[in-house]
């Protein structure tokens, strides 16, 4: 946490502004006594709870969440990924010159 005069805060705003953007948090000082903390809007105060911008994102369907930890879509596996290259015993390099050979 960056801790900040009033008078420092008001003579570089917009530096700090830009800090808080990146994921800083300020801390203002009157008289080296705290007054006031900033942080960035769409941080979630609980840690747990989903930030307003994300939840608006999901409610226009330009985001959806993840369906479960740690799952990949079927989709995006390739059907020459590595387990099932091991199970008939053959290597990446053999998958690699049969595709060459296939002109794909």
């Amino acid at each position: 946490m960056i801790r900040v005069s009033i008078s420092e805060m008001k003579n570089r705003l917009s530096h700090y502004l830009r800090l808080v953007k990146g994921g800083e948090e300020l801390e203002i000082l009157d008289r080296d006594t705290p007054v006031a903390r900033v942080t960035h809007i769409s941080r979630p105060q609980g840690g747990t709870e989903k930030s307003a911008w994300v939840k608006e994102m999901e409610k226009l369907g330009i985001i959806h969440p993840p369906e479960k930890k740690g799952t990949v879509p079927p989709e995006l596996l390739s059907p020459h990924d590595l387990p099932t290259m091991r199970k008939r015993g053959r290597s990446v390099l053999d998958a690699l010159l049969q595709e060459r050979e296939a002109g794909r």
